[in-house]
């Protein structure tokens, strides 16, 4: 059985391994190209193109999927299967058409539920205790193919988007070899999307803006789910604070939300629309993450002070 794989990201990375660890091993890999990252702008690689340098697979790093002589080598493979997981574009039909047997796309959450870019930070930010992962057959359109197999995961309290990541990305891998199985035998079924769509769009910088008249367990949830990008700020002083572990406390404030209401060894008490929030790690600006009361103590932070908006 040869395979091509398209992908970039994490997500992309773990279900790769996975898939290499059970014997399954793309004949080409296919990623986005390197590109400026960081506060330095420091040209990287994706994952998934260290992945395949690390395991001497090769690799093709194209601008467009549509240049002639990318669909060129492509179809040169004759693969019986192309796969994509997390790439950052839609294939276009020029390309899902080359396979032998079938595209298939690995996502995670349980479609028609968040089609799109950013599936698992919408689930832990909009309260969600359960996701999961489909595979589904790639068509024209955003993750709208007719499902394979999907598989539900529960989202803990103590999950974030790094760790769901991980989770969705190794049971993708798993139902992803069944699937592969099942066509191979041709006892796989294709059964079309119903329920109610909705779309999980790339999420933005502003995304992750705290409103502190929220309530405490959705600013806590947006905590979860922007880990890493773009991150749950507020500010503090007119500077930009990235705020990266919290929880809840069992206490109504009788202040305005964003005041501090508490300082100690455990964190940093902020009123909310509702209840408080612990803020227990974050990270100042331009500065490494570390613990909030070290911050609080560093600041010469008082009771009664407020986040602002900048």
């Amino acid at each position: 059985m040869k395979f091509i794989y398209f992908g970039s990201d994490i997500f992309s990375r773990v279900v790769l391994e996975t898939l290499h660890l059970r014997g399954l091993t793309p004949s080409l890999i296919v990623t986005q190209p390197n590109r400026p990252k960081g506060r330095g702008l420091k040209i990287t690689a994706t994952e998934i193109s260290n992945f395949a340098e690390k395991n001497n697979i090769t690799c093709i790093k194209p601008h467009s999927l549509k240049d002639d002589n990318v669909v060129g080598r492509i179809k040169d493979e004759n693969a019986d299967f192309i796969i994509i997981a997390d790439y950052g574009k839609i294939l276009p039909s020029v390309v899902f058409s080359l396979s032998k047997k079938i595209s298939l796309g690995v996502h995670p959450s349980l479609l028609p539920c968040y089609r799109g870019a950013a599936p698992i930070s919408y689930a832990i930010c909009n309260g969600d205790k359960v996701t999961g992962v489909s595979i589904f057959k790639i068509e024209t359109g955003t993750d709208s193919g007719d499902i394979i197999s999907q598989k539900e995961v529960l989202i803990t309290d103590t999950d974030d988007v790094a760790s769901m990541t991980l989770k969705l990305a190794r049971e993708g891998a798993l139902l992803l070899d069944e699937s592969i199985s099942a066509v191979n035998d041709g006892t796989a079924k294709l059964i079309p999307q119903k329920g109610n769509i909705s779309f999980a769009a790339k999420l933005e910088k502003k995304d992750g803006k705290i409103n502190w008249g929220r309530s405490a367990l959705e600013i806590r949830n947006l905590v979860r789910a922007t880990l890493g990008w773009p991150s749950a700020y507020t500010y503090y002083k007119g500077k930009t604070i990235k705020i990266m572990r919290t929880a809840l406390v069992d206490q109504s404030p009788n202040c305005q939300p964003a005041t501090i209401v508490k300082i100690s060894k455990d964190g940093i008490d902020i009123a909310t629309g509702d209840k408080v929030l612990r803020v227990q790690r974050l990270q100042p600006d331009g500065k490494k993450e570390m613990d909030a009361y070290s911050f609080a103590c560093g600041q010469r932070m008082q009771t009664e002070e407020k986040f602002d908006d900048g």
